[in-house]
């Protein structure tokens, strides 16, 4: 499926796979007329092709521009419609097509849905329009990155699966919980009755959710206590110690099940919530006054849990 996202005001590369099939060789002379289209393009710089070594790999193709104005300028362009008219197989199924900023030094891992869908004989290109029709609306949302569509594989997978990434958690939500798309999804309907979404999972790498080499580690560790403390103290004042300490149970094992429990709470659920909260302060950049602001209301969370444990111990005692 081909998605395209207007971002960064930087170089851009438009990045492209398709899987091999037994038109290879047709599909490298439609490459060869692309590179000619593109050489007196205004904004492009070049362009990388390297045909895959074997049948189980894929074609990949970098086309590189000097700003995302550029890409966008060539991706809508009718000289690129005539030669995608030209084009030796259909490329939303056989293409993935992404726009990366170069700005980027390390592509994050973002947030991504899997779906999967039984499309019914004969169907089959409507149901290709109708993903062209929903990556377009998918790439007019903050975050948008990718929209990928795999066909069926006979004897293995019997659904079309379709990927979809934004950066972030929240702005994959904001388009899932959008009524685009549920205008969208009602549009195509026949497509949806057996339509299962899934979200990727994470665990701890998730804890290093800002994956920029500018935002300082303690950000993250701040944020991890920020929510590690009220897990250990609560843990052990309403379960550890009068259902567990108090019944005999050996400090070592108590502790461990302690552990158990606050590690799985943080890496699956707490702490992904605390760093989308808090995702205006981890931006790399966000400016003094908001770097103080965070600390601030850092500052005045610890304070108030700090209190309320010194009551809840004093009304025990």
């Amino acid at each position: 499926m081909e998605t395209l996202a207007l971002i960064d005001e930087a170089p851009v590369s438009i990045v492209t796979h398709r899987r091999s099939t037994a038109e290879d060789g047709a599909y490298a002379q439609w490459q060869e007329r692309v590179a000619a289209a593109l050489a007196g393009w205004p904004g492009f710089i070049d362009r990388m092709v390297a045909a895959p070594p074997d049948a189980h790999a894929d074609w990949l193709v970098v086309d590189r521009f000097r700003n995302a104005q550029a890409a966008r300028s060539w991706f809508d362009s009718s000289a690129r419609s005539e030669l995608c008219a030209e084009h030796p197989a259909s490329p939303a199924a056989d293409e993935d097509v992404q726009l990366i900023s170069e700005q980027e030094r390390k592509p994050a891992e973002g947030a991504t849905v899997i779906a999967s869908s039984t499309v019914p004989q004969g169907d089959e290109a409507a149901f290709i329009e109708w993903q062209s029709r929903i990556s377009q609306a998918e790439s007019l949302f903050r975050g948008f990155r990718a929209h990928q569509l795999q066909p069926p594989v006979p004897r293995i997978q019997p659904k079309w699966v379709i990927m979809l990434t934004f950066d972030t958690d929240a702005h994959l939500s904001q388009w899932i919980d959008s009524p685009q798309r549920a205008k969208l999804l009602e549009e195509g309907s026949r497509f949806n009755l057996d339509l299962k979404l899934k979200r990727a999972s994470f665990g701890f790498d998730f804890w290093s959710a800002a994956k920029d080499p500018e935002i300082p580690v303690f950000k993250n560790n701040l944020l991890v206590l920020l929510v590690l403390y009220p897990i250990v103290f609560l843990w052990g004042y309403f379960v550890s110690e009068p259902l567990i300490d108090a019944h005999g149970v050996p400090f070592w094992l108590s502790l461990f099940v302690g552990n158990l429990v606050s590690t799985q709470l943080l890496g699956w659920f707490v702490v992904p919530w605390i760093f989308r909260r808090f995702q205006w302060w981890l931006n790399p950049k966000p400016g003094w006054k908001i770097q103080v602001l965070g600390l601030v209301v850092l500052a005045v969370l610890y304070a108030a849990s700090m209190a309320l444990y010194a009551w809840l111990i004093f009304v025990r005692s």
